[in-house]
């Protein structure tokens, strides 16, 4: 049973990596993508325009409709933040995120969630589709301000306002918060005429997936610099129900249309989530354009505005980190998009101690050392009688060699006799496997912790180790690491069986190979694991028999 219980661990550590490099999602050829707009021409661009059909799309808006000047930059700074929109459209050009870079080291600059990392040209943008009147999401609007500067308890709005040659006005009124990755929307539409109109007004995310380039069986997102691999980029959740939804299981679109509580676009680290004040009445469509690209749609009701009425609708918008704290403290359940699988209820937990850790030492690498102490201390008792059942059989190894040699030929007899042994001695022959099966939980846990939070990204530890979501550039910690678990394995003691022996030995060596390619803080766990670890048998090999 220890020596099945041993294979089994190995052979779910290499399926991990062996999945990674040759069963994982391939890297998605570059598209090619449209050079940006340098000037408003008198239609929208096509690619913009075509983006727009997960629903019906309305009907092209007449030439006079769409002015031929440019639109103009708007701007919003905040502590956390630079965004920029365009007028034209009132489209969301740029989201500029101050505490995270592109990169580590001179020439780093502050990631662009818009431009480069979760969106493609214009990502966030409205459009009124099945409507009568001329509406187009490269429609002229008029604004209240072109910049806006808050401080941390700052709070400020961008109006803007476009009116149809018919009368039809539509307003949007977005409100920033200086301590916050939020924007409330407030979307306005005023039928002052005599006329009834109508139109279905339709938020939309145009989203780009990461470009993935794989490196020692795991695949590197670009901007976070790290080893890791990539998570489905449509993201929501209904009924209470988290969806996570891969671009390759869209063969056209998916839709959701009953209690929305948000939808979101998503990579690693970061997130583009809409979340409707109302859920009923709210359809969330995801749509494939390409290998590279998604569509997220969040459309509201079809809206009757009779003569003199108007309609209004309110969605909340978060464009940010995945911070479980952040999420946690912005509330509509958007925590739930930090996601670590079946690991989940461990995971959590670890981030919050290591979080804990982090706000006293302020160095991931060294909570990541007191995490795996505290973990160490958890298990220190089955543990402790493991290592002292092991010892035990190490005695009666004489007896067991005796009777593999006595029943060689008759396998049933000679499991028979080694329980009778076993029994005689009080031992269990299965407690051999606990020191290494009780980390797996906490392995693969840690592995997600250390993938998916955004604090370990670019996160230093000491020398050479400038970031612990990336692998050791020179392989120096995963060989230290084998070096460990080589010792650890030599002091243990076996049953004597030849082929565990031969699996022991080689153990080392496979999970050194296995490390190359790990987050570094990872490797940091299970090497003071491994050391913890030989101490705790040097401790209980110096107690008397």
């Amino acid at each position: 049973m220890e020596k099945r219980a041993l294979l089994a661990i190995i052979i779910s550590l290499i399926i991990l990596v062996v999945y990674q490099q040759y069963f994982a999602p391939p890297a998605p050829e570059p598209s090619k993508e449209k050079p940006a707009e340098k000037a408003q021409p008198a239609e929208p661009p096509k690619e913009e325009t075509q983006r727009g059909g997960a629903i019906p799309a309305s009907p092209a808006p007449p030439a006079a409709v769409i002015k031929t000047q440019p639109g103009k930059d708007v701007s919003v700074d905040t502590p956390l933040y630079t965004a920029v929109f365009d007028t034209r459209g009132a489209r969301l050009k740029s989201w500029k995120v101050k505490k995270y870079l592109d990169k580590i080291g001179e020439g780093a600059k502050p990631l662009d969630l818009a431009a480069t990392e979760l969106g493609a040209n214009l990502p966030f943008r409205l459009e009124v589709q099945e409507a009568n009147f001329p509406y187009s999401d490269a429609v002229l609007y008029e604004v209240n301000t072109e910049s806006l500067k808050l401080n941390p308890q700052g709070k400020g709005d961008l109006i803007f306002t476009w009116k149809s040659p018919q009368g039809v006005q539509v307003s949007q009124q977005i409100t920033f918060f200086g301590d916050s990755y939020r924007m409330d929307i407030r979307l306005q539409m005023t039928n002052p005429t005599s006329t009834a109109y109508e139109g279905r007004p339709v938020y939309a995310w145009l989203g780009k997936v990461p470009k993935v380039s794989g490196g020692g069986g795991m695949a590197c997102i670009p901007g976070s610099g790290s080893s890791s691999t990539t998570v489905p980029p449509f993201t929501a959740l209904v009924k209470k129900e988290l969806h996570e939804i891969e671009l390759n299981d869209l063969k056209e679109e998916k839709r959701f249309s009953q209690n929305v509580q948000w939808g979101g676009f998503q990579d690693t680290y970061f997130l583009a989530a809409l979340i409707p004040q109302k859920p009923e009445g709210t359809e969330l469509i995801f749509k494939k354009i390409s290998d590279t690209t998604g569509d997220l749609f969040m459309a509201g009701p079809k809206v009757a505005l009779a003569p003199q009425t108007q309609h209004n609708q309110v969605y909340t918008m978060f464009l940010g980190p995945k911070d479980l704290d952040v999420l946690k403290a912005f509330g509509s359940d958007l925590d739930r998009a930090l996601d670590f699988g079946w690991f989940d209820i461990i995971a959590k937990p670890m981030l919050y101690v290591l979080k804990f850790f982090y706000q006293y030492t302020g160095n991931y690498g060294v909570a990541i050392i007191l995490l795996t102490i505290l973990i160490k201390i958890l298990f220190w008792y089955p543990t402790h009688i493991s290592y002292k059942s092991m010892k035990e059989m190490k005695k009666i190894q004489p007896e067991m060699a005796k009777l593999r040699e006595k029943f060689k030929d008759n396998k049933e007899k000679l499991n028979k006799e080694m329980m009778d042994l076993y029994r005689r001695y009080k031992v269990n022959p299965m407690s051999g496997c606990l020191p290494i099966a009780i980390q797996i939980p906490i392995f693969f846990a840690l592995y997600k912790v250390l993938l998916y939070s955004i604090g370990i990204r670019h996160a230093p530890f000491f020398w050479w180790i400038q970031d612990l979501s990336a692998q050791d550039p020179y392989y120096i910690s995963p060989i230290l690491m084998g070096a460990s678990m080589f010792i650890q394995q030599w002091m243990t003691p076996t049953t004597g069986d030849p082929t565990q022996a031969k699996m022991m030995l080689i153990m080392p060596v496979v999970f050194t190979f296995m490390f190359l390619s790990f987050p570094t803080g990872l490797v940091i766990y299970w090497l003071f694991n491994n050391i913890l670890s030989i101490g705790q048998q040097i401790y209980i090999n110096k107690q008397p028999t």
